[in-house]
């Protein structure tokens, strides 16, 4: 298919350059109701993902539209020159600023290890990791387990012709509480580019206390100020909504008024924070334009040291591009959550969200689920806010020495934000 597809590319008039991603999948997959596995399954896949440019003047300014189709099994040539046909005239609408493609190098080819042993044992080892922790009341309603194999390859149309491998375990769980009121119900969806037993077992033990916390939360009570605690899923979310605006589509739409030099902390008494990119593994060595990715520094001491993103952009600010990177990696702090958790504050366990605002100073979010320490005793609250100053955050923000790597992140486990209303 691969060669049918170039071929009628190469042929297009219309056609000034192309990208084609080839994605082939090889997954195990297990199901579990009730503590029981139900059903097991095998699923390949294979698809191509096409991106057609096409160059045109008007008003004598150059553009370089783009249009995508997928296609998902094989065609003719001629069915291919009808979807490259329709894919370069929607181009011709597409007003996009010139720029050039990836330019290609030696073919290359990164392979990721696989798990050892076979994957429907691993899947059977991991779903009774999570299994053999139920009790009485506690326990997990339903668990989904899928251990994909992905080969990637990247074509342009500028000699790029890359192609990786990746494993991932993805698990969907439900955890269940029965309580003597109620019974209450967590969804939780957990992605590992690795086996990591260790952190598999405490994902598992940890979606159990959330779920028993939800059944026993209650209201916060009145208006509060207090420290927050933000940890895992919440703490990636904070850090990579803290960065979006040094990306380069942000810097290029002019969405940020910070320069490569400039302070993020003004006069920081807490930790000073040093954020990068990274890809997932070794073999993760490229991105979805081809551009071969590098550990880049975003943030260091505090201070803007780079932009990052796609080709596109990067091109458009007259950079060379970092690329599209699957992890931000942080700097830990020196702080144990012991010392965090010391003094009356909310640790925050679901989020629907954090939203910060550069130019506004805002930082706050929805709270879900969260754990409130008055100074004497813990309890799990629900319903309510909190926000607070993002430079004021920034300024005095506590990072843990602990660290939790997960999937597109990895760095400090827990975060402290000072001083926010809760309401």
């Amino acid at each position: 298919m691969i060669r049918t597809l170039l071929t009628a590319l190469k042929t297009h008039p219309g056609v000034d350059g192309w990208l084609v991603t080839e994605t082939a999948t090889a997954s195990r997959q297990a199901f579990y109701v009730l503590n029981k596995l139900e059903t097991r399954r095998i699923q390949e896949t294979r698809e191509y993902q096409v991106t057609v440019y096409h160059r045109f003047a008007e008003n004598e300014k150059t553009y370089l539209g783009s249009s995508q189709f997928a296609v998902s099994r094989k065609l003719p040539g001629k069915e291919c020159h009808r979807m490259i046909e329709e894919a370069v005239h929607a181009a011709s609408f597409i007003k996009n600023q010139d720029f050039e493609l990836v330019e290609g190098g030696t073919k290359r080819r990164f392979r990721q290890t696989p798990p050892a042993g076979d994957a429907f044992e691993l899947l059977d080892g991991v779903a009774h990791g999570f299994i053999d922790l139920s009790t009485d009341h506690s326990r997990f309603n339903a668990l989904e387990l899928f251990l994909t194999t992905s080969t990637l390859r990247t074509l342009n149309s500028r000699g790029v012709d890359l192609t990786k491998t990746l494993h991932q375990l993805e698990i969907e769980a439900i955890p269940s509480f029965d309580g003597e009121k109620q019974k209450v119900e967590l969804y939780r969806h957990f992605v590992y580019p690795s086996l990591d037993w260790k952190q598999i077992r405490r994902d598992a033990a940890t979606a159990l206390e959330e779920v028993a916390a939800r059944n026993a939360a209650g209201s916060i009570g009145e208006a509060k100020t207090l420290p927050v605690i933000l940890r895992d899923e919440n703490v990636k979310e904070f850090f990579q909504t803290l960065i979006e605006d040094y990306s380069y589509g942000s810097v290029y739409r002019q969405m940020t008024d910070k320069k490569i030099g400039d302070t993020l902390q003004k006069e920081p008494k807490g930790d000073v924070l040093t954020i990068g990119m990274r890809p997932a593994c070794k073999a993760d060595a490229f991105d979805r334009d081809g551009v071969i990715l590098k550990p880049a520094v975003i943030v260091e001491k505090g201070i803007l040291k780079d932009y990052y993103g796609p080709n596109q952009y990067a091109c458009y600010l007259g950079l060379k591009p970092n690329g599209i990177y699957n992890t931000t990696a942080v700097l830990p702090g020196t702080n144990p959550i012991k010392t965090l958790r010391k003094t009356p504050h909310v640790e925050i366990i679901a989020l629907s969200g954090i939203q910060i605002d550069m130019y506004s100073g805002y930082i706050g979010g929805e709270v879900r689920l969260a754990l409130w320490f008055d100074g004497k005793e813990t309890r799990p609250v629900s319903g309510f806010s909190f926000s607070g100053n993002i430079d004021r955050c920034l300024a005095n923000l506590r990072l843990s020495k602990e660290t939790v790597t997960m999937d597109g992140y990895s760095g400090p486990r827990f975060v402290a934000l000072p001083e926010m209303e809760l309401l």
